[in-house]
């Protein structure tokens, strides 16, 4: 297999548009549309795991753990994982390498790479963003997903990796999903996995308090941290193994979010909350993670200075008062995109790999992702900001 990649930025992906009588029927076209992706992508990750030096047999063992959790947590879920691997002419056990590729991965020593999330809450208007960063070997195995309602879901859009219902999106009932890798010594293979968390949240959740009881009701093993994104707020939802626990802005005590007025938060790839402190590891020894949060957090500070500036200047018509009677310009997705966007000489939150970077060993943004969930508009760029957003896909729920 050839170790050349594509640059994140020249990929223009597929749309996989998916309209189904049902989650059965939705699977099986999702499989025999995507079988050569997927094929791909399988491919793809068992190179991975043999770099990362997980075994075979511990790859199947995890899938099959991690199947037979799934199948008692989501039983809709794993019906339609059966489907796309039989439209897709493979295993069942060989889908979930890539679904419940995570969870395999808490066997390396190190994880492969990092991303970095910001959102804003504002009652009614609140918004998110992302840099999705991944190994850049995987650059083109991804694609836009348009997934239609079914009875008792609903439709939703957004980005997955090759084989895998949902990931990073949003729905037509206004709840958007984010996903960031964390580290802890309790992971373990085998749970479910927490890319079929963000797809029923996506499929099933219609406000911000279904979304995070599906969430809190998955027997999960790895640890990752899960921005659930809707108009009224947003929460993060750190995962340590089993153990969850969620932070929210404008939070009464430091322990349950980000205390003070803005309504920013921010994450990267190490725990913040005190309850998951005790075990808590950096993804590997080289991480920027701490780096860039803080120079997310550094960025938001300036931010909030020029936008109290902007807002209480004579003439602004687009100020509005806030709770505590200060005038305020509304957050976008725009300005989020500019916190987002770093170049060279700062901390990487937006992600470039070396030009002599072997394989395994070169990271990448992949996708930029916006969400607006007042407006149910979201927006998907291959990318960095920072390098033009120039296949920018905007889809309208």
């Amino acid at each position: 297999m050839s170790t050349e990649f594509v640059p994140a930025a020249e990929v223009r992906p597929t749309t996989f548009a998916v309209r189904a009588s049902d989650h059965v029927a939705r699977g099986q076209q999702r499989g025999e549309e995507l079988r050569t992706g997927i094929v791909s992508t399988l491919d793809a990750y068992r190179r991975y795991f043999s770099h990362l030096s997980i075994t075979e047999a511990a790859v199947q063992s995890a899938a099959a753990s991690s199947w037979q959790q799934l199948r008692e947590w989501w039983p809709t879920g794993a019906e339609e994982v059966e489907a796309v691997a039989a439209g897709a002419g493979i295993d069942v056990t060989g889908l979930m390498e890539i679904i419940a590729r995570t969870e395999i991965m808490t066997q390396a020593a190190a994880a492969p790479t990092e991303c970095s999330t910001v959102s804003h809450t504002s009652p009614g208007a609140s918004v998110a963003a992302q840099n999705w960063d991944w190994a850049a070997d995987f650059s083109t195995l991804w694609h836009f997903n348009d997934v239609g309602s079914v009875p008792g879901q609903y439709r939703h859009v957004g980005i997955v990796e090759f084989g895998m219902l949902g990931k990073i999106g949003l729905n037509e009932a206004g709840v958007g999903v984010l996903l960031n890798i964390l580290k802890h010594a309790g992971d373990e293979a085998g749970g479910v996995p927490i890319h079929m968390i963000l797809a029923r949240v996506l499929a099933e959740a219609g406000t911000l308090a279904e979304a995070l009881e599906i969430i809190d009701s998955a027997p999960t093993s790895s640890s990752s941290i899960i921005t659930v994104i809707t108009a009224e707020a947003a929460v993060q939802v750190e995962i340590a193994g089993a153990l969850k626990r969620e932070r929210r802005a404008r939070a009464a005590s430091s322990a349950d979010g980000e205390t003070g007025k803005s309504g920013f938060l921010i994450h990267t790839n190490h725990f913040l909350h005190p309850d998951l402190l005790d075990g808590a590891m950096e993804l590997r020894p080289d991480s920027t993670s701490q780096e860039r949060y803080r120079h997310l957090a550094e960025a938001v500070v300036r931010f909030e200075a020029e936008r109290a500036v902007a807002g209480n200047g004579e003439g602004s018509s687009e100020s509005a008062a806030s709770s505590d009677g200060e005038a305020h310009l509304p957050v976008t997705v725009g300005d989020l995109t500019k916190l987002l966007t770093t170049g060279p000489g700062e901390a990487p939150v937006c992600c470039t790999p070396a030009p002599d970077a072997a394989y395994g060993y070169r990271s990448a943004t992949l996708v930029s992702v916006r969400i607006d969930p007042a407006r149910k508009q979201i927006d998907l760029a291959p990318g960095s900001p920072a390098e033009g957003l120039n296949g920018n896909r905007r889809f309208q729920l």
